[in-house]
């Protein structure tokens, strides 16, 4: 028969089990990283548009002269790429991201924009 402290020790393994299942995946904030060319660095993840021709600000405020003819769009948590001035216009048709480690490339433009979800704080360069 179960005594009442064999039954709690039983639901603290059971809890504990549950929280170990699932920690990486509840703590781990999503960040929203911009490569261009040779130089990354994450903007802010929330919704709106944000294109790539003229100043882009970084999740500090910093300001990144960025030129290429590109438009993308973040809407609940997703992300897409409106609009690009590239030939083929691949990045364009690549369906909405958010996931982590999804990744919008525009390889003539020399643009990715990655979801990141690793632990790692981000800091100011």
């Amino acid at each position: 028969m179960f005594r009442k402290i064999d039954v709690i020790i039983i639901l603290f393994f059971i809890i504990l089990s549950i929280v170990f299942i699932f920690k990486p995946y509840s703590y781990s904030a999503k960040k929203l990283m911009l490569v261009v060319e040779n130089e990354s660095f994450y903007i802010p993840y929330k919704d709106g548009y944000f294109n790539l021709f003229g100043k882009v600000k970084d999740v500090f405020g910093n300001e990144h002269s960025v030129y290429k003819g590109m438009e993308f769009e973040i809407a609940g948590g997703r992300v897409k790429a409106l609009h690009s001035d590239c030939a083929n216009q691949i990045c364009v048709n690549t369906s909405w991201i958010e996931n982590c480690g999804d990744t919008i490339i525009c390889a003539p433009n020399r643009v990715a924009v990655i979801i990141d979800c690793s632990d790692k704080d981000i800091t100011q360069k």
